[in-house]
């Protein structure tokens, strides 16, 4: 039996030395100036600074958490692109 997919937005999050994300997610959390906001299929057109957080990206199947201290976010027909940067202590842990 073949599961639905559920990943309808295409996400990538990207830092400036590297892509940390590329691939579908179901939804995507980040903290703008207003507050905690989230971005799901079909989402308006949206653009937006982030402010120092955690973006949460949610695939079905599991939760990628990037701990960010500033951002951009682009949404467009069911694409996220974010660009980020990245806490250095999450890079020193994950690159190793």
């Amino acid at each position: 039996m073949k599961l639905p997919d559920k990943a309808k937005i295409h996400v990538k999050v990207m830092s400036p030395t590297q892509t940390l994300y590329n691939g579908m997610a179901t939804v995507v959390s980040a903290t703008n100036e207003v507050g905690p906001f989230d971005i799901l299929e079909n989402h308006a057109n949206f653009f937006s600074l982030l402010n120092e957080g955690q973006i949460v990206v949610n695939n079905g199947f599991q939760n990628f958490t990037f701990p960010i201290t500033k951002g951009i976010i682009k949404v467009t027909n069911n694409t996220v692109v974010l660009f980020v940067d990245i806490e250095p202590a999450y890079l020193a842990e994950n690159t190793e």
